[in-house]
């Protein structure tokens, strides 16, 4: 009897269980019944957004389901961030981010209102890829060198737009200052298309800008390209110097990827995963991404965790080592 009853308690608490874990098998299954919200941190015009729209209409095709685009922006991104990372974590408010907002703003920010490890769930690093140092075609420097020797002539003069305080642009310039020891001013943008539309309008000389949309306006003319922040050239811009050959050990790549709340289930972050890993593996989204100079990537779960926590520690260091402060 004793038997008995220890069996069927058994049972029975086997079948709490499998009642407890239904719902999180059935969200990924039935997975979206409606429709998602992708955040995007930045404004039009710049790579996030342009790789954010782009992927969301890609699995808005997989899925028979809208996935809509939410530009979320101000304080170098973190507003949309912590908006994802309070959100409830069912797979339907997703963060498509620049590492700025996950690497560099909580080492620059010091009562920063999310933490990267505990509130948030890296799900997937779309694509990677260097930023460009763009000038207006009037300037005179035409190249690392030339405008270093311009910038120790006249300090503080030659002035430099960015897409907001802390972001990469911003920290890829002040890292030239730091290894190249000159003094260039800090423009700060309330994003890319603004700030670049002054470089364009000649208000401001110089930008960086990431590579997607700085071959668009390199190609047009609109802007010329001073260098890369890759260790090496792209193959897209052969022509445009590296950073790194004028100031060696010079590197700064950006990423793109998908991330949710803390809290999501596994099964919904493996489908989440692998249905973004499916597009980003198909030859014509990998001829597209080429195309715009990005390297895709498509790494595991736990290996962008790993990434993201290895860039935190990186960022934690130049940050210190150059001494950057927020304007």
């Amino acid at each position: 009897m004793k038997q008995g009853l220890s069996y069927g308690l058994k049972v029975a608490v086997l079948g709490v269980c499998a009642l407890a874990l239904s719902p999180f098998a059935s969200w990924a299954q039935g997975y979206p019944n409606k429709p998602v919200k992708v955040i995007v941190t930045f404004p039009p015009g710049g790579t996030p957004d342009i790789y954010g729209r782009l992927l969301s209409q890609e699995l808005s095709t997989l899925w028979k389901q809208s996935v809509l685009v939410d530009n979320k922006t101000g304080a170098s991104g973190t507003i949309g961030t912590d908006f994802v990372a309070k959100s409830a974590p069912d797979g339907y408010t997703l963060l498509f981010a620049a590492d700025a907002t996950i690497t560099i703003a909580p080492n620059l920010f010091p009562s920063i209102p999310y933490n990267v490890s505990k509130d948030l769930t890296p799900i997937i690093n779309a694509a990677t890829g260097p930023f460009v140092l763009l000038a207006n075609p009037n300037f005179p420097a035409n190249d690392m060198k030339s405008l270093i020797a311009m910038a120790k002539q006249q300090p503080g003069k030659i002035t430099y737009a960015s897409s907001g305080a802390g972001g990469q642009q911003h920290l890829s310039m002040e890292t030239v200052k730091h290894m190249a020891d000159v003094n260039i001013t800090h423009v700060p943008y309330k994003g890319f298309g603004q700030g670049v539309n002054d470089v364009m309008a000649g208000h401001v000389p110089l930008i960086f800008g990431g590579i997607t949309a700085s071959l668009q306006l390199t190609k047009s003319g609109k802007l010329k390209a001073l260098a890369v922040t890759s260790a090496k050239r792209s193959k897209a811009m052969p022509q445009v110097p590296a950073i790194a050959e004028t100031l060696p050990g010079f590197r700064i790549d950006a990423w793109y990827g998908f991330l949710g709340p803390a809290g999501m289930p596994k099964e919904l972050v493996k489908k989440i995963h692998d249905d973004v890993a499916s597009i980003i593996k198909r030859p014509d989204f990998q001829a597209r991404i080429m195309a715009d100079a990005m390297e895709p990537v498509g790494n595991t779960s736990e290996e962008f965790a790993a990434q993201i926590a290895e860039d935190l520690n990186d960022w934690a260091k130049l940050i210190k080592s150059a001494q950057i402060k927020l304007d």
